[in-house]
């Protein structure tokens, strides 16, 4: 395939070609994944998965893809439960321009493994290696597909979170049936859960990002909160990269690339010695580059026109997936998942549901507000939950097993905090779902601790009763 006016190059070999020998590969040849798809061959390996080769040992036997998750990601804390709520994701979000998940296993001998669609193609990473860069209609042809698959990501709130041209794979480059399918949707995010890091509310701990340095967007640096605006970042980071043969910013230095997401301007296509890219095209990539996401497009429909526009295409309909009807939107039911030991007694938990105003770049400060004005402790967060714990003791230690001898309990217990009856440290559970840009529901539980157990109803449920409505007031309840 050679694009429009475009010559092949040779490059060196990438430093990112995968050692095949490496991480102990070889020995999975042959093997079984999930008990029904033969491993045929190592086909590479990236950040989070080594990947396979793999054919069906019954009819038919469509070859597939097999991705092994790597130890350092299995190993993270709650991966079980993140790796269940991706597999969730996957089989619910189904499109024309996205990699087709088909099976998973968490507890396959082989390790963790997904099993996805299995595609003939070129990346667009190779593709960049292989061409300086693309003339802005053949850009649009790749970006047309990429918007529908984003556009569909953002309506079921999902974001991807590590766009980058290895990740987008190119079926039939050059050919008038070319096409794209979006790679890596497997350890994507649902944005309809706020995310609060914990660290922002206790003011200690690092502050998580992912992503791929090169590509990820300011407010994901800047550890906002992060919804498809920041897949549309990325986007522009690729739209520029084609179109220039350079990235927006080239530093060596991880801090100082980080950085420049953050404050510098992307420099003008001109600095490249690029003059013959259309000005309004080049408009439309630094608007994807802004910093704030209000300062985007909006919607992956809106940069497709824009670029469009630019380039007199209207590759929004020219690209629109043939016999694709998307479905339709679902209200998502908003559950509190207590986990209530056995030894609690219900009638000490009390739950309140309410609607928020709680606008994303605020949500942090209200609710760190609550937290220092009722003496709590943010204990737990995650996306779409939230749990703190109001009076605990100081150096409190949660009780020991049973399984223990009755000396050492004995012992832990007379070791155990004193707490004055009608004080007793209450958890509260806040389970969050988001409307809106400026909207959230919240389910609030609040529960005892097993090992400061009340014994006054009627204490309990005013106290409870008492913090609800200050949260309400903190995020600003509207019924």
């Amino acid at each position: 395939m050679r694009p429009p006016g475009l010559s092949d190059r040779n490059p060196p070999n990438s430093p990112h070609t995968p050692d095949h020998k490496s991480g102990g590969v070889n020995d999975v040849i042959g093997m079984t994944a999930l008990g029904r798809y033969q491993i045929l061959r190592f086909l590479g390996a990236g950040s989070n998965a080594d990947v396979f080769l793999a054919r069906p040992t019954t009819p038919p036997h469509t070859p597939v893809v097999v991705k092994r998750i790597k130890p350092h990601i299995t190993q993270t804390p709650r991966f079980r439960q993140f790796f269940d709520n991706e597999v969730r994701s996957m089989q619910s979000f189904q499109h024309p321009n996205v990699v087709q998940f088909w099976d998973a296993s968490l507890d396959d001998p082989l390790g963790p493994c997904l099993v996805l669609e299995y595609l003939q193609g070129k990346t667009l990473e190779e593709l960049l290696t292989q061409f300086r860069r693309f003339p802005p209609d053949f850009v649009g042809l790749i970006l047309g597909p990429l918007c529908h698959a984003l556009q569909a990501a953002q309506t079921a709130h999902i974001v991807h979170r590590d766009l980058k041209p290895a990740n987008l794979m190119i079926l039939n480059p050059g050919q008038p049936n070319m096409t794209l399918k979006v790679m890596d949707f497997g350890f994507a995010g649902f944005t309809s859960k706020p995310h609060i890091q914990l660290a922002d509310l206790t003011g200690r701990g690092q502050i998580f990002a992912c992503g791929t340095p090169a590509y990820v967007s300011p407010e994901m640096i800047r550890g906002d909160a992060v919804d498809s605006r920041g897949d549309l970042y990325g986007v522009g980071v690729i739209l520029y990269e084609m179109l220039t043969s350079h990235l927006p910013f080239e530093y060596d230095a991880q801090d100082m690339l980080l950085s420049a997401h953050v404050h510098e301007p992307p420099p003008p296509f001109a600095s490249w010695g690029v003059r013959d890219v259309p000005t309004e095209v080049e408009t439309a990539v630094l608007m994807a580059l802004a910093k704030f996401p209000n300062e985007r497009p909006q919607s992956f429909r809106q940069l497709a026109e824009f670029y469009g526009r630019a380039i007199g295409m209207d590759i929004w309909a020219e690209s629109a997936p043939v016999n694709y009807t998307p479905p339709a939107p679902q209200e998502e039911i908003v559950e509190c998942v207590l986990a209530v030991e056995s030894t609690l007694e219900d009638r000490f938990v009390f739950s309140d549901r309410f609607e928020a105003m709680m606008p994303e770049r605020l949500a942090t400060a209200k609710l760190k507000g609550f937290i220092d004005d009722t003496g709590a402790e943010a204990v737990e967060s995650e996306p779409g939950l939230v749990r703190v714990r109001v009076g605990m003791p100081a150096r409190y230690e949660p009780q020991q097993p049973q399984s223990r001898s009755a000396i050492l309990g004995w012992i832990s217990a007379m070791r155990r905090p004193t707490i004055p009856r009608g004080q007793e440290p209450i958890e509260i559970i806040l389970t969050l779902n988001k409307i809106d840009a400026n909207r959230v529901t919240v389910l609030v539980a609040f529960r005892p601790l097993k090992d400061f157990m009340p014994d006054d109803l009627r204490t309990w449920q005013a106290r409870c009763e008492t913090l609800n409505a200050t949260l309400r007031r903190y995020l600003m309840a509207v019924n």
